[in-house]
């Protein structure tokens, strides 16, 4: 390959592995279940959508890209996205919501279809639905509001629920879905009770492993590169089911490869891959660690810090204190037990401590995930490079499931 080869090979795998959220669909990987449970709520065109969970999981991605599914069956798709901002209230958010319906019906040839008033001082959610209510049945409208956690009006929320039900009353055919970063539904929408029957409720929650196999296999079979099977294992067990690590990671590996001139991505890359990572984000996760770690006794707060973060989890991130002894024990290399490190627990999920960990359930049964999905990860990558995690352990994390950690 030529120098200019090995250059546009460069901006093809950082064009592919970019971690922005997917908006073309052979890029597109797993959560077929979500993108069908997504397509049906469409379909019946009287029913809205909440999307919702944590960070870094691929909520827009999967907005993005689920009626794209119909591929040439169905034309009639008319999809605007806009972007929730702590500023907007109910006005705001829907006049741009109109604007944006009516400019994709026009650019797409459909502006028949949407015969909609854009031109509002102020809206109720009456007039909303009396706008929606012209679109043509032949079309199928869509409206993705994204980033709806960071809407801090509280009334914006009430009168959008109020909207929803009037649609949803009216038999609205405009299918209104909600994308934002929450536990529950009810930390997104507000009274949802006297919405339940107009809301369907899809959780977005970590991938599988074949999951994120499939975004590697998916970007790189578009390149004359490829991934030594450990190459994959090695990121897969370090994203901790986070698709956007799972691309970073990727990309950084690769484009290590590409500046020795290889076109095999292997362990060795990822390896260059992690410190890259940890030079990157040194500036936003160092405060974070440093506050939930900082103490003037020797009490091995960053070991329990890394033991939290190859804890095995749920779907959800979440894990309990007994998932905590089996990989601290390991990084400890001697047997320990909950009372080792419990008061670390609580340090993690208060403000001595950053509030690193979000705590959830009462005294008896409280559950644990880190505040910021991607500091699990970092935490990973800093205990492997400062010898928390010695080779042999390093080998076992990457050939056994989270939290399995032999001691």
């Amino acid at each position: 390959m030529s120098s200019d080869d090995w250059l546009m090979l460069d901006f093809e795998i950082s064009r592919l592995f970019d971690g922005a959220p997917v908006d073309e669909e052979q890029m597109f990987a797993g959560r077929l279940n979500e993108v069908t449970k997504m397509l049906r709520t469409v379909m019946e065109r009287s029913r809205h959508v909440v999307l919702f969970g944590e960070r870094g999981v691929g909520k827009t991605s999967l907005s993005n890209i689920f009626w794209r599914r119909y591929g040439k069956t169905l034309q009639s798709f008319v999809v605007a996205r806009v972007q929730t901002g702590p500023q907007d209230d109910f006005s705001s958010l829907w006049i741009r919501a109109l604007e944006e319906l009516k400019s994709v019906a026009t650019g797409s040839g459909k502006g028949d279809y949407v015969p909609i008033q854009t031109e509002f001082e102020s809206l109720t959610p009456s007039q909303v639905r009396r706008e929606l209510q012209k679109i043509s049945p032949n079309a199928l409208p869509v409206v993705i509001i994204d980033e709806y956690d960071k809407l801090g009006n509280r009334d914006a929320k009430i009168l959008t629920a109020n909207l929803i039900k009037e649609l949803y009353d009216f038999s609205i055919t405009t299918t209104v879905i909600l994308v934002g970063v929450a536990e529950n539904i009810s930390e997104l929408v507000e009274d949802h009770a006297s919405t339940d029957r107009a809301i369907v409720q899809v959780p977005l929650n970590r991938m599988s492993e074949d999951e994120l196999k499939e975004i590697i296999y998916q970007r790189v079979s578009q390149t004359p590169m490829k991934f030594t099977p450990d190459a994959i294992l090695t990121i897969v067990i370090l994203s901790r089911g986070l698709p956007f690590f799972t691309q970073v990671l990727s990309k950084h590996a690769a484009l290590n490869a590409i500046e020795q001139r290889k076109l095999t991505v292997t362990n060795a890359d990822v390896d260059a891959a992690m410190t890259r990572f940890i030079n990157d984000t040194e500036v936003s996760f160092r405060d974070a660690y440093r506050a939930a770690t900082r103490t003037n006794q020797k009490s091995n707060l960053q070991e329990s810090l890394l033991a939290c973060a190859l804890a095995k989890c749920d779907d959800e991130g979440f894990f309990k204190a007994t998932d905590v002894v089996e990989p601290y024990s390991a990084i400890m290399r001697d047997k320990k037990r909950i009372a080792h490190f419990e008061k670390h627990l609580r340090r993690f999920s208060s403000e001595d401590g950053g509030n690193v960990l979000v705590k959830r359930g009462g005294e008896r049964q409280q559950t644990f995930r880190f505040a910021d999905p991607m500091m699990q990860p970092y935490v990973i990558i800093r205990g492997i490079q400062t010898g928390m995690i010695d080779e042999m352990a390093k080998k076992l994390l990457l050939q056994k499931q989270q939290g399995e950690l032999p001691i």
